[in-house]
């Protein structure tokens, strides 16, 4: 039997303190690990930073508490150029139009304007599922399909199919001239299916 050391009142005052530095430098990296990871992903400002579909072409507008689904129209395909009136997207929010590539492949074609004015003009396709048609719902594009959304500014993945979220519609560039939106044809021309 072991017997347990007592350690009188005299000897606790004349004992010599142990070093109390293993415990401050422990707490120092503890400190410096919580900021490093606080600088990463909380405190940040400039993460991330919206990459938009080219310059405004309208007043800014929200579609907040709003579902709004595609209206089907009839472009003009001419001169190297797929063309629309402008009118059409202020009058129905989203528009779907189609053409086809250098494959002969029907490409199914998107038009809309953001809330911060800019105008986003590409495929319509949500590529894994192929689905066909979108929907602004509130400040995001939603796929009618699989559900899956996207932030209706630069086409981030929100949520829903992770697969499907990693190929947002392709933007096109389309322009505003002279109260017409222009999709270069070629633009509609080179584009294929990224996922198989």
């Amino acid at each position: 039997m072991t017997k347990k050391r007592t350690i009188g009142k005299k000897e606790q005052f004349t004992r010599p303190d142990k070093s109390k530095l293993p415990l401050i430098a422990g707490m120092v990296v503890i400190l410096l690990a919580l900021g490093f990871v606080y600088s990463q992903f909380v405190g940040n400002d400039t993460q991330a930073e919206v990459v938009y579909f080219g310059e405004p072409v309208t007043a800014e507008r929200s579609y907040l508490g709003r579902f709004i689904s595609m209206t089907a129209i009839e472009p003009l395909i001419e001169e190297g150029q797929i063309k629309f009136p402008l009118a059409d997207l202020e009058r129905y929010s989203i528009v779907s139009f189609s053409a086809e590539n250098d494959q002969g492949t029907v490409v199914p074609l998107m038009a809309y304007i953001t809330p911060s004015g800019r105008l986003f003009a590409g495929s319509s396709m949500c590529e894994p599922c192929r689905g066909q048609t979108f929907s602004l719902a509130g400040e995001t594009l939603v796929c009618d399909a699989c559900r899956t959304t996207y932030t209706i500014e630069d086409h981030q993945f929100i949520s829903g199919a992770v697969v499907c979220g990693s190929y947002p519609p392709v933007n096109m560039n389309g322009r505003v001239v002279d109260g017409m939106v222009v999709i270069d044809l070629q633009e509609v021309l080179n584009w294929r299916i990224r996922a198989l």
